[in-house]
């Protein structure tokens, strides 16, 4: 009994070393609409938003990552712009070309990577890149998710702070962009343009 006892004990110690393992190699991914938090809201035709691309190290620090951003849910009513690596210290290394897939709509290759082990301190948060969309006028309207992702046919990967992929135990949190129906639109413009003419004939 107490031979199956110990048996066990040593069974859940392992597994709980290779979940904290696990767990002190994770880092998080967020995209962030740039001075608008996780939600951006594009109402007119030609309205450009800013995307931020943030790493954030986990408990074993970071060498920097590489992702894509998949933005197709969008496609009816965004285009991409501008779209960017940042190659600030410490992200100071761009590996492989930035590319807008504007047919599946993908933003291949963010990569933003720095010199030397553990560069990136636990818990510490960087910019790797920016994608900047806009409206184009089209019909797709509602909350769209745009989502990043590792592409396993680029260079994408997320390092911890001695240079090992820990792309699956990585936190990949996605954000949304709201569209309006371009009717709805014409319809409020039209109403606040009855207001405005009523009031002024009642001053009349």
């Amino acid at each position: 009994m107490m031979r199956k006892f110990f048996a066990a004990a040593v069974v859940g110690a392992v597994a709980l070393v290779g979940f904290a393992g696990i767990a002190s190699a994770s880092a998080t991914i967020d995209l962030v609409w740039a001075g608008d938090g996780t939600q951006a809201t594009l109402d007119s035709s030609g309205q450009t938003a800013t995307m931020n691309v943030i790493l954030t190290a986990g408990p074993n620090s970071s060498d920097g990552a590489g992702i894509s951003v998949d933005y197709s849910a969008a496609l009816g009513a965004l285009t991409v712009t501008a779209f960017k690596s940042i190659q600030v210290a410490p992200l100071n290394v761009n590996l492989g070309t930035t590319t807008n897939d504007a047919v599946n709509g993908v933003i291949r290759n963010i990569v933003a990577l720095c010199f030397g082990l553990n560069c990136l301190p636990a818990g510490q948060s960087y910019l790797m890149g920016t994608i900047t969309f806009a409206r184009t006028g089209a019909t797709a309207s509602g909350n769209k998710e745009i989502i990043p992702f590792v592409d396993t046919s680029s260079t994408d990967g997320v390092l911890d702070g001695f240079g090992s992929d820990i792309s699956s135990t990585t936190t990949f949190n996605s954000a949304f962009v709201n569209v309006p129906e371009p009717g709805a639109i014409s319809l409020l413009v039209m109403g606040l343009g009855g207001m405005l003419l009523a009031g002024r004939g009642r001053r009349s």
